[in-house]
């Protein structure tokens, strides 16, 4: 039966593109368009907004810096950074670039309201001046080597806008980038239309109009390229390769960890009895025994084959193999139930307890199944596991404030944290240091984990100005929170994307989904 019969009807996005031309390019994209200010953070906007916007520290594939708008930066003194911007660029609006719109744009972000900004990887800065026509000094509060690549994740802007609304962004008024696009119209819910810049200082794109079409549900994504609809899609799964005979699929490792936070922070976790629903003495996701026997517990390989079915690679540390702060010598820890029941009896739990894992069902690739998956095991070495599952958009406030008194709800859930600048200090900040709401470190630590030692690794990485020895700290730090078992990390999960004949795509460790990245076949 036709895959399109089979899953849905495709018309509505056959219709949209229609009398697309030669030159003209439509993707089907699964996470939509949420804002149009570039300076809200959210991944799938990063994602989409990267056609029309620049910042002045760019990624290559492998998330490793290179130079965007900025040609190049130093190190003026331990805390301040020059940037040298690239000349002759001008904004879609023919305004040349100047160091007056860098400096807005950053300030601009680091003034942003609310929990979506870029505020955690803005911590560091402390001031930004500019000192000659095309230069700008961006000073830290502290030692920041790292600083360049996190103000890299700022789009930049031209000061002309002055104070602007989101909504300025999304009727098309403010939204003035740099990039090879130019912001043409979005469509909520449904699409964004861009239109070549043509005096993009980096050449001209070869698509003269570029479509990304929002279809959450991947049999439609696939609908849409088996029926000419759409040009290229992404998130591309294995049990869905069947269906792409004659139709080319890249992939690669992407930067989004999944893992396992456990509660190490209350006597009595709210998810947490004994096999009996009474309560326990201890809470003994605390005792370190019990994190290991959890940790042997699951078999990772399996989830592997027979839930993920490829679209990932077993992990146990914070970032795959090519990125800043991999350990080789680290492997994903082996399956060994007789050494978990051994651990369990040792900690004084022959008999095991119940617990229940809290978990999404529309966040990551197959989140709810891996779950399952990870429930069956700890219940075949003893410890009797409940699931829960729920939108993410529900499960991220009770994860992070939804216990009493405002603290984490949940005694044992997955989450994912990415190395979106290709580095482990990114996840060993926010998800291994201790909680500290002043410092903004341990913003995803929502078990609570807390080691001084690793803390004090982690701050001397983050302000060693050598790359060879910040990386073996970083290493250091993760090899003692890992043997802690901190978090248990199940898996890295696979970016893929297939396209009709006659294309070829870069893929990207971050997942996104370039137009730029897309080419004819020579």
């Amino acid at each position: 039966m036709n895959i399109a019969a089979r899953f849905i009807s495709v018309a509505w996005l056959a219709g949209v593109i229609a009398s697309a031309g030669a030159a003209d390019l439509s993707i089907g994209l699964k996470a939509e368009l949420t804002s149009a200010d570039p300076h809200i953070l959210n991944g799938a906007n990063r994602n989409i907004l990267a056609h029309v916007y620049e910042s002045l520290v760019a990624q290559d594939r492998s998330l490793r810096p290179v130079p965007g708008l900025a040609l190049s930066w130093r190190m003026v003194d331990p805390t301040s950074w020059e940037f040298t911007l690239r000349p002759n660029v001008r904004f879609h609006n023919g305004a040349p670039l100047s160091a007056a719109d860098v400096k807005y744009s950053i300030e601009r972000a680091m003034a942003m309201p609310g929990p979506r900004t870029f505020r955690t990887y803005l911590k560091d800065v402390r001031s930004v001046s500019i000192t000659g026509p095309s230069t700008v000094l961006v000073q830290s509060k502290r030692v920041s080597p790292t600083l360049p690549e996190n103000v890299g994740l700022i789009a930049i802007l031209p000061r002309a806008l002055g104070t602007v609304a989101e909504g300025g962004f999304a009727d098309g008024r403010a939204a003035v980038g740099t990039g090879p696009y130019r912001y043409g119209s979005w469509a909520h819910g449904q699409k964004l239309v861009l239109h070549k810049h043509a005096g993009y200082w980096g050449g001209a794109e070869p698509w003269d109009k570029v479509t990304l079409l929002f279809v959450p549900r991947e049999p439609a994504r696939a609908a849409a390229l088996l029926s000419g609809s759409v040009d290229l899609v992404n998130d591309v799964t294995t049990h869905m390769e069947h269906a792409f005979r004659g139709y080319d699929i890249v992939s690669a490792t992407s930067y989004m960890l999944n893992y396992l936070s456990l509660d190490q922070f209350r006597d009595d976790s709210p998810y947490v009895t004994g096999n009996n629903g009474e309560r326990l003495a201890a809470n003994p996701l605390k005792m370190l025994k019990v994190r290991r026997a959890l940790n042997l517990a699951i078999d990772r390989q399996a989830i592997i084959r027979h839930v993920m079915k490829r679209d990932a690679i077993a992990s146990g540390q914070m970032v795959p193999a090519g990125f800043f702060g991999h350990d080789d010598t680290i492997a994903p820890p082996a399956h060994d139930a007789a050494a978990a029941r051994a651990l369990l009896r040792e900690a004084g739990y022959p008999a095991g307890f119940r617990l229940t894992i809290h978990c999404t069902n529309n966040r990551y690739l197959n989140d709810a199944k891996v779950c399952e998956a990870v429930a069956q095991m700890l219940t075949r070495v003893g410890i009797r596991t409940a699931v829960t599952t729920m939108p993410f958009a529900v499960f991220q406030t009770r994860a992070q404030t939804g216990g009493k008194g405002g603290v984490p709800e949940f005694s044992m859930l997955l989450f994912g944290v990415s190395a979106v600048t290709g580095n482990s200090i990114t996840g060993l900040t926010s998800t291994i240091h201790s909680y500290d709401r002043a410092l903004g470190t341990g913003v995803s630590n929502l078990g609570r984990y807390s080691n001084p030692q690793v803390d004090a690794l982690i701050g001397r990485a983050a302000s060693t100005i050598d790359a060879v020895a910040r990386e073996d700290l970083q290493k250091q730090a993760a090899a003692l929170a890992l043997g802690d078992a901190a978090i248990l990390p199940l898996l890295h999960l696979k970016a893929a994307w297939a396209m009709r004949p006659g294309l070829t795509y870069l893929p990207r460790s971050d997942g996104f989904t370039l137009a730029m990245n897309v080419r004819p076949k020579q």
